[in-house]
C-alpha cells in the first residue's frame, strides 16, 4: 500500500503574524472531481509533515451547508476500492462487501432515498471528512472516486471538516497521482498582509491560485512586489546553503513485516534540525533515505553530521529492530566514510535512580562533540533507571580491537570518572573494565 507524504514549510518570520491573525494550515483532498471539505485545518509550525495511505470510509448525512462542519447521520463504514456499502431503507449504512479491485471507485447502494453521501480519509491516525455531496443522491448505485490530489492554503475561517462554500485564495494544488514520492513546498506571506502569500518548490516560484468551488477551476494571482522580493530572498538563501554537494543515502533493512513503513513514518515525523533534505521511501522490509544538510560543511563533518542525525532517529525508534544498515556517500571530494558493523554497537546502562539516568542520557551524546566516536543515548521507555545507548566510530581503521577500544575508552572514563553529568557511576556495568565486554556489537 502506497504511503503519501507532504511537507509544508513555513517561513520562520511568518509564524507569529499568521497565528496572531488566526490562520490555520488547511488541506483538502479531491473526490468526484472537486474539493468541497477541509480535510485538515489546524495549528502549524515551521515544518509540517502529513502522511496518508489509501484508506476510506463512507457515510450519509442529511445536510450540506457551506461553512458548517460535516456531520454523519449514519454509520461510517470502512471500504476498499471495488467494494459496496448498502444504505438500507431505514437509513442504516451496512458494512462493505464484494470483491476488492484497483478501480479507484467506492460504491454505495442507496435504498433510502434523498441523502448526501460523504467520504472520510485517514490523515496520520485520524479519520476526517474529505467529501460530502452538495446535492443529495437518490436511489440506486452511486460511485465515489477519491483522487490523490490535494490543495493547500491558509485560512482564518475554516477548520477540519468545514464544508467549503467560498473560493479558496492563495492556494497550491499538488498532484500525487503519478507517484508516491514525498513532496515538499514552502510558504511565505506578503510582508504587509499576513495570509496573502506565495509558494516555492525547490528553487522555483509557484504562482498562488484561487480555486473556484462552483466551477472547479483555478485562476492564477499575480504576487505583489514585496512578496516577490521575499520569495527571491528565501530561494537565494537556499541556493547559498546548497553549495555543499554532500548527500548521504541510508539503507535500513528490518526483520518484521510492516516495520519498514512504521519506521519511515516515524522518521519523517522526527526530522532533526539542520537537515534540508530528509526523504524516506520504503518497499517490503527496506527503508531507503536521502539526507542533505542545510549548511555547507567540510566533507567529513557533513558526512558525520548527517550520519549522526540519521542514527539518532533510528536509535530512538521504539519499534522492531533493524537487521542491516548501510550508508552511501555521494558528492564528496575526499575518501568515503565507511560504516562498519564491527565498530558499532549497543550498551544498556543501569543507574540507581531516575535522576542519574536522565543526567547520563544528556551527557553521553556530548562526548561525541570531540573525537571520532558517535554516542547516542535515550532513557529506556519501560524503565526510567535504564539508559539505552548506541555507539560507533567515524572513519574506523579496520583494526577491530583498536577501533572498539577507541570507542569505549572515553565513555568508560566518563561513566566512572565523576565528570559533569556522571557524578555517580552506574549500577550496571559496575566497573570500567567491564564496559568493553558488555557492548553488543552489530557484527562479530
Amino acid at each position: 500500500m502506497a504511503t503519501y507524504t507532504l511537507t509544508v514549510n513555513v517561513d520562520s518570520a511568518d509564524l507569529v503574524p499568521l497565528k496572531e491573525a488566526g490562520y490555520k494550515l488547511c488541506i483538502a483532498k479531491r473526490v468526484n472531481d472537486k474539493y468541497d471539505v477541509v480535510w485538515s485545518g489546524s495549528d502549524f509550525f515551521k515544518r509540517n509533515t502529513f502522511q496518508w495511505n489509501v484508506a476510506f470510509q463512507v457515510f450519509g448525512s442529511q445536510k450540506f451547508e457551506g461553512g458548517l462542519r460535516v456531520g454523519s447521520d449514519t454509520e461510517e463504514r470502512t471500504i476498499d476500492f471495488g467494494e459496496i456499502c448498502t444504505l438500507d431503507k431505514y437509513g442504516s449504512m451496512h458494512p462493505a462487501h464484494g470483491a476488492k479491485d484497483t478501480s479507484g471507485v467506492l460504491r454505495v447502494e442507496n435504498q433510502y432515498g434523498a441523502m448526501h453521501l460523504g467520504v472520510n480519509a485517514k490523515l496520520g491516525t485520524k479519520w476526517s471528512a474529505i467529501y460530502l455531496s452538495d446535492k443529495p443522491f437518490y436511489t440506486g448505485e452511486i460511485n465515489l472516486t477519491p483522487i490523490e490530489k490535494v490543495v493547500i492554503w491558509f485560512d482564518s475561517k475554516s477548520e477540519t471538516g468545514t464544508m467549503l462554500v467560498d473560493a479558496i485564495t492563495d492556494c497550491i494544488e499538488l498532484d500525487f497521482t503519478g507517484s508516491a514520492e514525498p513532496q515538499s513546498v514552502r510558504y511565505a506571506s506578503d510582508p504587509k498582509t499576513p495570509g496573502k502569500g506565495g509558494w516555492a518548490r525547490g528553487e522555483q516560484f509557484i504562482l498562488s491560485s484561487t480555486y473556484h468551488i462552483d466551477t472547479d477551476t483555478f485562476s492564477f494571482e499575480p504576487p505583489s512586489a514585496p512578496l516577490i522580493a521575499k520569495l527571491t530572498d528565501i530561494i537565494n538563501s537556499q541556493k547559498d546553503s546548497q553549495s555543499s554537494k554532500i548527500s548521504v543515502f541510508a539503507l535500513t533493512e528490518f526483520h518484521e513485516q510492516g516495520a519498514a513503513q512504521t519506521f519511515a513514518q516515524y522518521a519523517l515525523e522526527h526530522q532533526p534540525d539542520g537537515i534540508r533534505t530528509w526523504e524516506f521511501t520504503h518497499s517490503g522490509h527496506i527503508v531507503e533515505s536521502k539526507l542533505k544538510a542545510q549548511e555547507d560543511q567540510e566533507d567529513d563533518l557533513a558526512v558525520r553530521f548527517l550520519q549522526d542525525a540519521y542514527l539518532s532517529v533510528l536509535y530512538s525508534f521504539q519499534g522492531p529492530k533493524y537487521k542491516r544498515l548501510s550508508f552511501d556517500v555521494h558528492g564528496r571530494s575526499s575518501s568515503p566514510t565507511p560504516y562498519w558493523g564491527e565498530s558499532s554497537g549497543e550498551l544498556v546502562i543501569r543507574y540507581g535512580n531516575v535522576t542519574d539516568a536522565a543526567n547520563a542520557a544528556i551527557g553521553i551524546p556530548l562526548l561525541a562533540k570531540t573525537g571520532q566516536s558517535i554516542y547516542i543515548a535515550n532513557v529506556h521507555d519501560e524503565n526510567d533507571e535504564w539508559v539505552r545507548m548506541r555507539l560507533g566510530l567515524i572513519n574506523p581503521s579496520g583494526d577491530v580491537a583498536q577501533d572498539r577500544q577507541t570507542i569505549v575508552n572515553p565513555l568508560a572514563a566518563a561513566l566512572f570518572g565523576g565528570k559533569l553529568f556522571f557524578e555517580h557511576p552506574p549500577f550496571f556495568p559496575n566497573a570500567q573494565d567491564r564496559v568493553l565486554g558488555l557492548v553488543k556489537w552489530d557484527a562479530n
